[in-house]
């Protein structure tokens, strides 16, 4: 055989998969023939053992090798079978990269949950030498993607499912490889180089307690951030707590708003709108539910009035967050005392009676909230009954959602007896591009008279810190289709932030560079919303003491 010493840094499995590929299809080594041992692979090649393992996982997963347990690997194939295959090289695309982790995603917390069941006393030492790898490489500031592979596979070893342990080696090797060609976001990695060994020190310790959804909820967790480091945002929707258990509440604690708006670079209209706020009340007073994302940092409504009062925001529409389900009695007390420039959105059941529904018309209520990427009590099926159930009193329907996760976006939603509200420009990832489906239908819908489409939550799409350069392709494109269907909004307090808290300066900013025409800003922020909420003509600031 013509086997060569290799020298790359990278890619090593794939170069020794590829030779040996090379060998079996040339007829070097034929059919039943029994590949080299790993010692005597390693000292050709000039590897370790893991990139002989994880190069005898890839040609088995092509179909070319079946493995025998205490003997060895042997061919089966010349290349007839047609086996699951990856293409390196079109992971350089994320959208390829998201699809691929998120099978990583289902496969490794799963395999989490069985290693907690099963792992022994040796397989346990070898997730905590990753962890150490992970630690030193951390501490003398160099890449972690070998410590990452190191303990993937020995997570995989820990499962004791061999079909299991070898896919995963196959795949964790083609995540890895690719996860060290995305650039940008090796500067997140390293940033967070010590949480990474903290997390998979999580996963460690919940494997080493036996405890299988522990196990699963880390591993989860740790998948969702190293998805975010590559700025893939929403894998597998937005719901970053779907692997708690029912009864157990895993909400983080939310970082607290910046208190200290920087100035505004343009004059900003009067009865200028923010129309989408939060206020959290006292916790005695207005418990969260138990069932909840996230655990917001105080947010009073006298923090906000200071900080749009320094913006020149007069008018303000307040939304039920999901932190309190239907229980609006927050909403509700910041109407009473906002006056004629506060509007609300609330949440309610489909059986909420009449009078109730018509006290809050009276308080300043013009909406309900559908939320479909966290926890809120309402689902999509709720949809057209609240629709009819509010269609009397001409509320609308505003609706947090993922508009890429929707192939039938315009069919579901465009046929509605009343006015449609979009969260955030679509909520959606902004690695698909402004030519996505989702985000089209989405244009469609307020082109078409169909939907409003707020311009907020840049933080939360971007895969960049400010000034989200990535999401200003998308909020150009939603004026560029219906200018007269486009709102603004601070999204204050910024729930469900653990880092990068905006400052809301910067934000109202970010609008005049999207919109630095003056009658188009002034359509967005004042016209538009007095449209839409029914505000009165423009009477003394939301701003009045209490």
């Amino acid at each position: 055989m013509n086997l060569t010493n290799l020298s790359k840094p990278r890619q090593l499995s794939a170069e020794v998969a590829d030779q040996l590929e090379r060998e079996i299809r040339d007829g070097n080594i034929g059919v039943g023939d029994k590949l080299p041992t790993e010692q005597q692979l390693t000292q050709a090649f000039g590897v370790s053992r893991n990139v002989v393992r994880e190069a005898i996982a890839r040609l088995k997963s092509e179909g070319f090798v079946e493995t025998r347990q205490g003997v060895g690997a042997f061919v089966v194939a010349a290349g007839r079978q047609q086996g699951f295959k990856i293409n390196a090289e079109e992971l350089v695309n994320l959208t390829k990269l998201r699809k691929l982790l998120e099978l990583r995603l289902e496969l490794e917390v799963a395999a989490a949950g069985m290693a907690a069941r099963r792992r022994s006393r040796a397989q346990l030492a070898q997730l905590a030498e990753a962890v150490a790898e992970l630690e030193r490489a951390a501490v003398g500031h160099h890449s972690q993607l070998q410590g990452e592979l190191s303990f993937s596979r020995a997570l995989a070893d820990a499962s004791g499912n061999e079909y299991f342990d070898n896919f995963i080696m196959f795949l964790a090797g083609h995540v890895f490889e690719a996860i060290g060609r995305v650039k940008a976001g090796q500067a997140r990695f390293a940033r967070d180089a010590l949480i990474i060994v903290a997390e998979r020190r999580e996963i460690l310790d919940a494997i080493a307690s036996g405890d299988p959804d522990l196990a699963k909820r880390a591993t989860w967790r740790h998948i969702l951030n190293t998805a975010e480091r590559l700025g893939l945002r929403g894998l597998q929707g937005w719901e970053r707590t779907r692997m708690s258990a029912l009864g157990e509440t895993y909400a983080p604690l939310c970082l607290p708003p910046d208190k200290r708006p920087r100035a505004v670079n343009f004059t900003v209209p009067e009865g200028a709108c923010d129309c989408h706020m939060h206020v959290f009340g006292p916790g005695r007073r207005y418990p969260l539910t138990a069932h909840r994302s996230y655990t917001p940092a105080p947010a009073s409504l006298v923090d906000y009035r200071k900080t749009m009062a320094a913006l020149g925001v007069s008018r303000a529409v307040v939304v039920q967050p999901s932190v309190y389900g239907t229980d609006n009695r927050m909403v509700l007390e910041v109407l009473s005392k906002g006056g004629g420039d506060v509007r609300g959105v609330v949440v309610i059941d489909p059986d909420t009676p009449d009078a109730e529904l018509q006290a809050m018309h009276e308080l300043g209520v013009r909406g309900v909230r559908i939320n479909l990427l966290f926890k809120s009590g309402v689902e999509v099926s709720d949809v057209r009954k609240l629709a009819a159930r509010i269609a009397p009193l001409g509320w609308h329907l505003q609706m947090l959602i993922d508009v890429s996760e929707f192939s039938d976006l315009y069919q579901s939603l465009g046929s509605l007896p009343v006015e449609l509200v979009i969260d955030h420009m679509g909520h959606m990832p902004t690695h698909f591009g402004v030519s996505a489906p989702g985000f089209q239908e989405l244009l469609a819908l307020a082109r078409d008279g169909k939907a409003w489409i707020k311009l907020s939550g840049a933080e939360r799409i971007s895969a960049e810190g400010y000034p989200y350069a990535d999401v200003a392709p998308f909020a150009r494109a939603i004026v560029a289709a219906a200018p007269e269907r486009v709102l603004w909004a601070s999204d204050w307090p910024h729930t469900g932030l653990e880092r990068d808290m905006p400052n809301d300066g910067d934000l109202l900013n970010l609008l005049h560079d999207w919109v630095p025409e003056p009658a188009l800003l002034r359509r967005i922020l004042v016209d538009n919303p007095q449209r839409l909420y029914d505000f009165p003509p423009l009477t003394p600031s939301v701003y009045t003491k209490e």
